[in-house]
């Protein structure tokens, strides 16, 4: 799936990823290179919300706060982790498409 990274420190999940939150909620963690994004499974556990984006469902999380140095913004190739239960997102890869 493709997601993306905007100058402003947000991530864009597309509406049919984003169902993976149902509690409208995430915590964020950068693992290895990549940023992790996981539910919380309920809403007295705090983390990040996931803001309603557009009438189809996409939502926006900011993340900046979590990304280190030298993060350059552009659509990325993240997948689905079963074993993890977390949306990972490379950080750092030759083949980023930069915003325009």
């Amino acid at each position: 799936m493709k997601l993306e990274l905007t100058s402003t420190g947000y991530l864009h999940i597309p509406a049919e990823e984003a169902v993976r939150f149902p509690t409208g909620t995430a915590i964020a963690l950068v693992r290895g290179g990549e940023l992790w994004v996981m539910p919380v499974s309920h809403l007295g556990a705090g983390g990040l919300l996931l803001k309603l984006r557009n009438s189809r469902g996409d939502r926006s999380i900011f993340v900046q706060e979590f990304l280190p140095e030298g993060v350059a913004p552009g659509i990325r190739d993240a997948v689905w982790d079963d074993q993890y239960g977390a949306l990972r997102i490379p950080l750092f890869c030759s083949d980023v498409m930069t915003e325009k």
